[in-house]
């Protein structure tokens, strides 16, 4: 039985007791089930128009299961709600959608609204994954994917299998994002989504400060940035030369972070202990049978990674400026809470080094 099935099976007996546990019931052809909630914006003048659409499942027959897009659209987050209503033909069902797709234009004007309307229904699945996307989220849930029932089911999928080869965490739920968005010495970061090449895919970070979405790092930069943020996180890492010539290694990375306060300023050691198996290896000749030729891949590997862990750092002290790495919430640990310290200005201001340490555990089944 596949996750669609199960899903649904799930989904088909949460309605009925809820539908039956009062004196009257109703029909799960009668009901809609939201999996995705988006959130796009309207500018238009000084005015701001809301445009939520509602990605829905809508059960025709036993047999009969279809995808649909309603649209709610008005000044406020709650008329939305009243203004969607008009179109719908059944009932909608809260709590199961799987999915909150935020446009990026939505991002930068800021969701703190969005989230003080999920933390004040208790019918929020505070479990659903969350992320930004290029565009208007209500193009994203009209894409028609090709083994997938709707975009939102592809878009939990994809998310979900994020960490298995680019340093990817799983904390993106709505519960995480409530979380971070006002914790001292935090920052959100949201996986940022495209409709690209006539497929969705993921192709980057978005960077919050606050509740306001301040820049973008490319996939390149996102990697990086996932193994100075993250601990216990996977992925591969590459050393290339040219088209011909490279090696690869599935990596296993894990952080601590030491801080310390000298003269009223921070300084911060980020230790990497990255081991890893080799995938191909196309750049070193015998390097099975060579000890000190493994030895200055691992040099080579370590010099690589804290070369773009400090690009990383400059871009984060100048680019974004805001505490993408979560450092400020070490500081706190250490020197305590509640001091009112502007934590994005100060890591911006601070010593941030990089230590890393590279070993290669496996070198595969051998070369031919």
């Amino acid at each position: 039985m596949n996750k669609f099935k199960v899903f649904l099976h799930i989904a088909v007996v949460i309605i009925f007791i809820l539908c039956f546990l009062g004196t009257s019931g109703m029909l799960v052809e009668n009901m809609e089930i939201p999996v995705g909630v988006g959130a796009d914006i309207e500018k238009s003048s000084n005015n701001i128009s809301y445009s939520i659409p509602l990605l829905v499942y809508s059960f025709e027959n036993v047999n009969q299961v279809m995808s649909t897009t309603i649209i709610g659209s008005n000044g406020n987050l709650g008329q939305t709600i009243q203004n969607r209503q008009l179109k719908e033909g059944k009932k909608s069902t809260l709590g199961l959608n799987r999915v909150f797709l935020f446009s990026e234009e939505t991002a930068m004007f800021g969701i703190k609204n969005f989230l003080d309307i999920w933390v004040k229904n208790q019918a929020t699945n505070d479990r659903a994954l969350c992320a930004v996307c290029k565009g208007k989220a209500e193009d994203i849930f009209k894409y028609k994917t090709k083994e997938y029932s709707n975009a939102a089911e592809y878009i939990e999928g994809m998310i979900k299998n994020l960490r298995e080869y680019n340093f990817f965490s799983m904390q993106y739920t709505a519960m995480d994002l409530i979380v971070r968005v006002d914790a001292e010495g935090r920052n959100v970061l949201l996986p940022y989504i495209e409709l690209k090449d006539n497929s969705i895919e993921t192709t980057g970070l978005a960077i919050f400060r606050g509740d306001v979405m301040v820049g973008k790092a490319d996939m390149n930069e996102t990697r990086i940035i996932n193994i100075l943020k993250e601990s216990r996180v996977r992925g591969i890492l590459t050393l290339q030369k040219d088209s011909k010539h490279y090696i690869n290694c599935y990596a296993y990375s894990k952080r601590k972070v030491k801080c310390y306060e000298e003269d009223g300023k921070y300084k911060f050691i980020i230790y990497l202990d990255i081991q890893g198996n080799m995938m191909s290896n196309e750049l070193y000749s015998d390097l099975s049978s060579n000890p000190q030729l493994l030895k200055k891949y691992e040099s080579d590997m370590r010099n690589y990674v804290e070369k773009k862990a400090n690009e990383a750092i400059k871009n984060i002290k100048c680019k974004y400026k805001t505490d993408v790495l979560d450092l400020g919430k070490i500081a706190i640990s250490k020197y305590g809470r509640g001091t009112g310290t502007d934590w994005d200005k100060v890591i911006c201001d601070s010593e941030i080094q990089v230590n890393v340490k590279f070993k290669v555990n496996t070198e595969g089944r051998g070369d031919y």
